[in-house]
């Protein structure tokens, strides 16, 4: 018999998928995660796509209740990075010292730093008498020190999630305290563009002190292990990976975009939890129309910025016409559309993108305005990140789309061709 579940706990997308759980064995992920942490002296980074699994991969194999998370959208300096460390301790900064004085004579200083559910350190020097006044004298201390001391006393790994959002000048400073850091715990940085790791990588004496880890985008039968997984827990049967299968074709490499997928396709048969028997998944009959219902909902904020470019500052853009005289917009909406024509990518070659825009508009613009769109476009995805991922950016003659819920949304989206920007 099946363990009853509800759906929304097999299939989770953006939290972690403890059912559905993918280790990617022959990725050895895993394997070089725990050899980094049998090893000593070193900080590990962590890159790859946007929503590729990164923080799941140490969530799974390092206990959340003997690890210290940072977010890096939360350090704004170097005392907010110590105050997450005495905080986890349960620790303080403040040492506070007590004197009792009364007719038999003697002083006693006692201190105490407690950490929740391990135990307590603490000191007392002197003896006791009996009191007739108490004076109390405080003092602050070094919020570094403080927090090199727990760790020294109880170390334990430190991740720094998102570490391509500290701002460039703290990123040189943290580098400093890790290399220190590392003498007593592991440390591991996890960020999106490998280049968020330059910092840590050019600070003197970090060579051969850095341990890498590169995620790379899923291919599909890792994808399908999901369903894989997943159906059987809600007591559901896929025939031949039919359902499956197309899911995972479309989820352009993301766990989190099948995990998303194959909940609103649990949700829209009404599968909330797990059958009581033994069901056969039905197949959709209209792929293209349960696709736009996900898109949808999951409209990407920085659609609309990315739709109507940059500022025009008065001028008017030329007008781009579709052949099949279907609609007219700019160069903005042009390169959008064309993007959606290609179906769900994660990387589009400048060359291809011309040929497409040429293929569907009637007088394509010059090369060198594309080329131009582009780079204001990646501008626009990464002013427009805020707490998130840059949806896209533009280099080497190549355009990667690296939220993978923009590609899908472009494919799939119910979205109109933008009206030319900067018109009278």
């Amino acid at each position: 018999m099946v363990e009853p579940r509800r759906t929304n706990e097999v299939f989770v997308a953006g939290r972690y998928p403890a059912h559905t759980y993918n280790p990617r064995d022959a990725r050895r992920q895993e394997t070089e995660l725990n050899r980094y942490l049998e090893d000593e002296g070193k900080a590990l980074t962590v890159s790859g796509p946007s929503k590729s699994g990164k923080t799941v991969l140490l969530e799974h194999n390092l206990a959340a209740h003997s690890t210290i998370w940072i977010n890096g959208t939360d350090l704004r300096s170097v005392a907010d990075f110590w105050d997450k460390i005495i905080d986890w301790y349960g620790l303080y900064d403040i040492i506070g010292t007590q004197q009792q004085t009364g007719g038999t004579g003697s002083g006693s200083i006692r201190g105490q730093l407690g950490i929740p559910g391990v135990g307590h350190i603490g000191a007392e020097v002197g003896g006791g008498y009996t009191s007739t006044n108490t004076n109390t004298a405080t003092r602050s201390r070094n919020a570094g020190e403080v927090a090199v001391q727990a760790l020294r006393d109880l170390p334990v790994p430190i991740v720094i999630d998102d570490f391509h959002y500290v701002d460039a000048a703290l990123k040189l400073d943290l580098t400093r305290i890790v290399k220190a850091l590392i003498r007593i715990t592991h440390v591991v940085m996890i960020a999106v563009p490998h280049e968020a790791f330059e910092a840590v990588r050019q600070e003197p004496d970090m060579n051969g002190r850095i341990w890498n880890l590169t995620i790379l985008p899923w291919e599909q039968d890792e994808l399908l292990e999901i369903s894989r997984t997943g159906f059987p827990l809600l007591n559901l049967t896929d025939p031949n990976e039919v359902v499956g299968q197309k899911l995972s074709e479309v989820s352009m490499g993301a766990p989190f975009l099948m995990q998303q997928l194959c909940l609103d396709y649990c949700l829209e048969r009404d599968i909330f939890a797990t059958l009581p028997k033994p069901t056969e998944l039905s197949v959709e009959d209209d792929w293209p129309a349960f696709f736009k219902r996900v898109a949808d909902r999951i409209v990407p904020g920085v659609f609309d910025a990315l739709s109507r470019g940059p500022r025009t500052h008065g001028q008017e853009r030329s007008e781009r016409h579709l052949k099949d005289r279907s609609g007219v917009t700019d160069i903005y909406g042009a390169i959008l559309y064309s993007i959606s024509k290609l179906g769900p990518v994660r990387t589009v070659p400048y060359l291809t993108l011309t040929h497409k825009i040429d293929e569907l508009f009637v007088e394509a613009p010059q090369s060198q305005q594309v080329t131009s769109s582009l780079g204001h476009m990646a501008n626009i995805a990464r002013d427009a990140r805020g707490a998130g991922d840059a949806a896209l950016d533009y280099k080497n003659d190549e355009l990667h789309i690296l939220d993978p819920f923009l590609s899908f949304y472009l494919r799939y989206g119910s979205w109109q061709l933008p009206a030319p920007q900067g018109k009278r």
